[in-house]
């Protein structure tokens, strides 16, 4: 009898759900356990101080490299506008603070990126030579950030340094860093990078902190330039390629994302007139396929280029499939090859933003900026992803691999580099390599402004004596009477016949290049 009870009140409803209550909750103790045991993993691995050394590198690298263009002084195009004649950013003032957050500037809303001028004027003054500090300083960071996030996102050292390296080196950055109005994409990359490491950080352990702190940070790069707004996919594409999270769940925490983005977008939308353009599929898949020769860093490099034609209607069907293959291609690479994936959606997302409003120039330099970080990742893991597999002598064929892409990027980055001495230099160069008409244009108005600054009547205040000689010996290079021309400028009394006629022959070039016939001798920087 008492074993019949027994049995009769383990039967009852009661008791069984009582024991189901105790099953579940030894099931979810079990996993809480299983949980706290896994070994911890750090999103950015290795010691604080190795990584930090190798950020500083990454910072000084870059600020020796572009050192030569400390001296290039201020452009006529934008660096005026946004800096010179800018009354918003030579004083620090609650007024000032003000307009530059909540008004748009030039044709343009990108607060961030004026207020970083704020502190360059702030420390220097209206001086070019900190202004171009500050921007070489602003592009350091940044390689030092690809490092770090090139680490967070392929757990390898090599990986990374090899990354760093090849971002430091590229030849596309060259108009991004030396040029000042370029800033904005510095500033969206400075901000943007860090956003993918808070928020690796929140996906580890679920942090909502660490959320809010991607959150920021993304803020704050789309205020440097919208080019970002698209990033939330590569946030995407890192959940689901690297995480294996589901898709659902990984749009429901973007949503925050996207609202920002929407709301920066029309605020420049707002600021920016209609250019009259209307875009075309297949000009821009056309400059998409230029995009990526420059990613590959043996393109040719230059201010402006010759915009690519639009297409009738049947290429511009036959380009939209092209671009559909790109974008889904990729899918099929995820699980054997996520971080390739990762690395070429990131190209895709970041570049995609720069093509959305029309303007004149589609394939721009600049616009390689952030693009360019998942190049140097990609590419980082080809190289040594491909050389692991030598076993003996991966090390030696990995490191001599590096060092050839990395010396025919520097060399191809010095030589354009050495064209960005002078602002009138920058256009001469570009006139050799490109046929766009803007180039003379401005080529042409250099003359001009130059030419008001000598003879007995100047429009402009006479160049200083040493700046003058130099000008003078770089246009006149062959000239019998550049003797005579510098004994003038020397007792600076600028009623001499050979500075009048040099005058003369300023006004000159000025008529030739606006023929697209350029300038003879004025192929040298003057500094």
């Amino acid at each position: 009898m008492p074993s019949i009870k027994k049995n009769k009140a383990l039967s009852t409803p009661d008791a069984t759900a009582a024991s189901r209550r105790s099953a579940v909750q030894g099931s979810q103790q079990k996993r809480r356990k299983k949980t706290s045991d896994l070994p911890y993993v750090s999103v950015i691995p290795g010691s604080w101080q190795l990584n930090s050394a190798i950020v500083l590198l990454c910072i000084v690298a870059t600020a020796v490299l572009y050192a030569r263009d400390l001296h290039l002084g201020f452009f006529r195009v934008d660096d005026q506008q946004y800096v010179v004649s800018n009354p918003w950013i030579q004083e620090i003032t609650w007024e000032h603070l003000a307009q530059i957050l909540s008004t748009p500037y030039y044709l343009n809303y990108s607060p961030l990126h004026l207020l970083s001028y704020v502190l360059d004027c702030a420390f220097g003054g209206l001086n070019a030579y900190a202004f171009h500090l500050s921007s070489n300083l602003w592009a350091g960071v940044v390689a030092g950030l690809v490092y770090l996030v090139a680490l967070a996102v392929t757990q390898e050292h090599r990986i990374a340094v090899t990354s760093a390296l090849l971002f430091v080196v590229h030849p596309a950055h060259v108009e991004a860093v030396a040029w000042i109005s370029s800033r904005k994409d510095l500033v969206a990359a400075a901000f943007v990078l860090p956003c993918v490491l808070a928020y690796l950080k929140y996906r580890q352990r679920g942090a909502i902190g660490w959320y809010i702190a991607s959150l920021i940070l993304f803020f704050f790069a789309l205020l440097g330039k919208l080019s970002v707004a698209a990033f939330s996919a590569v946030l995407v594409v890192l959940d689901v390629v690297l995480e294996k999270r589901p898709l659902s769940r990984s749009i429901i925490d973007k949503l925050p994302f996207l609202i920002l983005a929407a709301l920066v977008s029309v605020a420049v939308q707002n600021a920016q007139p209609s250019t009259g353009l209307e875009s075309d599929l297949a000009m821009h898949a056309k400059a998409f396929v230029q995009t990526l020769w420059l990613l590959t860093g043996l393109g040719n490099y230059v201010i402006y280029r010759v915009p690519p034609a639009p297409g009738d209607t049947l290429s511009q069907l036959v380009w939209l499939g092209i671009l559909l293959g790109l974008f889904l291609v990729p899918l099929l690479l995820r699980k054997r090859y996520p971080v390739a994936t990762v690395s070429i959606y990131w190209i895709l997302f970041t570049y995609l933003p720069t093509q959305v409003l029309p303007f004149s120039y589609p394939v721009t330099d600049r616009y390689l900026f952030l693009p360019s970080v998942g190049t140097v990742i990609l590419i980082g893991w080809l190289i040594i992803k491909a050389t692991d597999h030598l076993h003996k002598w991966r090390v030696a064929t990995a490191t001599t691999v590096v060092a050839a892409v990395s010396f025919i990027w520097l060399l191809k980055t010095v030589d354009y580099l050495s064209e960005w001495r002078d602002p009138r230099s920058v256009w001469f160069a570009a006139t050799r390599k490109s046929g766009d008409v803007h180039l003379y244009y401005e080529l042409g108005w250099e003359y001009r402004e130059k030419a008001a600054s000598f003879g007995m009547h100047t429009r402009n205040a006479p160049l200083p004596p040493g700046e003058a000689r130099r000008y003078a010996s770089v246009v006149l290079k062959d000239d019998a009477r550049l003797p005579q021309l510098l004994a003038e400028l020397a007792e600076s009394q600028h009623s001499g016949p050979v500075e009048k006629a040099f005058k003369e022959y300023l006004l000159a070039e000025t008529e030739r290049s606006r023929h697209k016939k350029g300038g003879a001798h004025y192929a040298g920087p003057l500094s």
